[in-house]
């Protein structure tokens, strides 16, 4: 319409269309052949730059709130001078205690959840490892089984490939100071009807109101090709245990009565204990509780000067049985109220 009643101002107005049209498509071709920012040298993506921010606001954030926090080092564990953190000291070099390899076999023995890892064979993870946290039990060599339904994860992936691993944590696991074992090996599909019954039996004599083993769905599986393990028992005693060693080890005979002897010390006798480790040890404690115990003696957490760490106490000599290890207490008591007097 503008053309038609002005041809001037229509020419002006077709000619300044075509140069924003120009402009526009000049632009979208020097956008297209610039470098992403993640290609120019020295700048980041938007990835490293949103994480570089939220280390910077993290920073910002602790330097606001005070100095930054340091660590407390329980004195027994430094150079201290005190006579009581030295006995401390010279008594845990020497106190017995189980091999690695009988710990992680105990452990394995006693626990009763693990942490399995598989290789997952779904689209969304394929190849990645996939947990899952089961009941297990062992076999008498030590070899962990699984009841698995197949409508779990797990299953199909086993089926696919049995190659995993299972981490079981000792029994009062609070910290990565304490104890943990991680067992690696093949876990296969068990077929053999003879062979289920077995592992039936003794999966139900752990847990007896595991009805569940009978469903039409869950099938039986056991890693019974051993490759290898690595044992935690504390800072600084991280052990590699071979597949040989670790079936050829016996769990001990007295730590799965730890729970029940533990709880009736901690509540009615452990002021004796705190006497006994006093004479024993050299040490005064302001606290004490019996976290668990085998056939060589007792593990402590114990406080003193407001610090609290672990502490071995064996026995005078070894405890094969549950009446030994009343036998064994009540004899340390015992000794330790006569050299008191």
């Amino acid at each position: 319409q503008i053309a038609a009643t002005d041809p001037r101002r229509g020419s002006r107005l077709s000619h300044a269309l075509r140069t924003r049209s120009t402009m526009r498509l000049s632009l979208r071709t020097s956008n297209a052949r610039r470098p992403p920012a993640a290609a120019v040298a020295g700048t980041p993506s938007r990835p490293q730059a949103v994480r570089r921010a939220g280390l910077e606001q993290s920073r910002r954030g602790s330097l606001a709130a005070g100095a930054s926090p340091q660590p407390t080092v329980p004195e027994v564990y430094t150079n201290s001078p005190d006579p009581e953190v030295l006995a401390f000291q010279a008594h845990q070099k020497t106190a017995a205690r189980l091999s690695p390899v009988e710990e992680a076999r105990t452990m394995m023995e006693i626990g009763r959840f693990g942490l399995l890892s598989t290789l997952s064979v779904r689209e969304d993870g394929q190849g990645f490892p996939n947990g899952n946290v089961v009941e297990y039990a062992t076999d008498m060599r030590g070899c962990p089984m699984f009841a698995v339904s197949t409508l779990s994860t797990h299953c199909a992936d086993l089926t696919e490939d049995g190659r995993a691993s299972l981490t079981v944590l000792g029994t009062n696991f609070e910290t990565i100071g304490d104890s943990r074992f991680t067992l690696q090996g093949s876990v296969r599909l068990v077929k053999d009807s003879e062979e289920k019954d077995a592992l039936r039996e003794r999966f139900l004599a752990k847990y007896p109101d595991a009805f569940y083993v009978d469903f039409a769905d869950f099938k039986w599986f056991i890693m019974d090709e051993i490759k290898g393990s690595r044992y935690f028992g504390g800072f600084g005693t991280a052990k590699k245990i071979s597949a040989e060693d670790y079936l050829a080890a016996t769990p001990d005979p007295v730590a799965k009565f730890s729970k029940p002897v533990c709880g009736h010390m901690n509540e009615d006798h452990i002021e004796d204990m705190q006497a006994v480790i006093s004479q024993v040890v050299g040490l005064t404690t302001e606290s004490a509780q019996m976290t668990d115990l085998d056939s060589l003696g007792i593990n402590f957490v114990v406080k003193h000067k407001g610090q609290s760490f672990k502490l071995r106490l064996p026995f005078p000599e070894p405890a094969p049985d549950r009446k030994a290890i009343k036998d064994r207490i009540v004899t340390m008591v015992r000794d330790a109220k006569t050299k008191s007097e």
